[in-house]
């Protein structure tokens, strides 16, 4: 095996179409132990889920879960907590993720499921995250969730005028994000050297200094 292939979006600071980015960086280093280059080819998750199930890729990078036949990795390359973006009249008395019972949550295309929240709430898919942000703003969803980067971004790029002080952004959870693999040989091969190469890099204290470097919390790797 002389490439492992990873497939996913163009995220930033994660998988910057320059080739760098967290998961780029992190996968170069794991793989590089075994003399192993990795190339990544952009796309859609939904695609890059179908692409490692047909076998024409070798991980997606990355999800909170997988959906077989794929399996995630033992280690994730990304833990963080999730915001949620809302107007503060509409939501009077913020009380934590409890706030979601029975909510509308606008969320991008396949990036928040049920199992995120400990309440019931209504999942509201919108394909980026500018149109999550002004479906709160124009009062058609009762919350924007996202990473508080993406918000951020989101709130950068809308063309809708507001008054910042009228919305609140609070923390509603938090979860970890894993590459997905095929249970074929090949996949079970590829799984392997991933696991057995981050536990190699963080014993070694390598891999700190990546996510340190793109300013992003540093999983507690012991724990899983």
């Amino acid at each position: 095996m002389r490439e492992v292939v990873s497939t996913g979006p163009s995220w930033d600071s994660f998988t910057n179409r320059d080739g760098t980015g967290l998961y780029h960086e992190v996968l170069r280093e794991v793989f590089s132990l075994y003399g192993i280059s990795v190339r990544h080819e952009y796309m859609p998750t939904d695609r890059g889920d179908e692409m490692v199930r047909t076998g024409q890729g070798d991980m997606m990078t990355c999800d909170d879960r997988a959906q077989p036949p794929l399996v995630t990795g033992r280690y994730p390359m990304f833990t963080n907590d999730f915001h949620v973006f809302f107007k503060k009249s509409r939501i009077p008395d913020w009380t934590g993720p409890e706030s979601l019972r029975d909510r509308e949550v606008a969320s991008q295309l396949g990036y928040y499921h049920d199992w995120d929240f400990p309440v019931p709430v209504r999942i509201r898919e919108m394909p980026s995250g500018v149109k999550c942000l002004n479906m709160v703003l124009l009062g058609r969803s009762d919350f924007y969730v996202d990473d508080i980067s993406f918000i951020e971004n989101s709130i950068r790029l809308t063309d809708q005028v507001f008054d910042r002080e009228e919305y609140a952004i609070r923390r509603a959870g938090s979860r970890s994000y894993f590459p997905l693999f095929n249970k074929t040989p090949r996949g079970k091969k590829v799984k392997q050297m991933y696991e057995a190469g981050m536990m190699i890099l963080h014993k070694a204290g390598k891999l700190k200094p990546i996510f340190d470097k793109w300013g992003h919390k540093y999983p507690d790797f012991d724990s899983f």
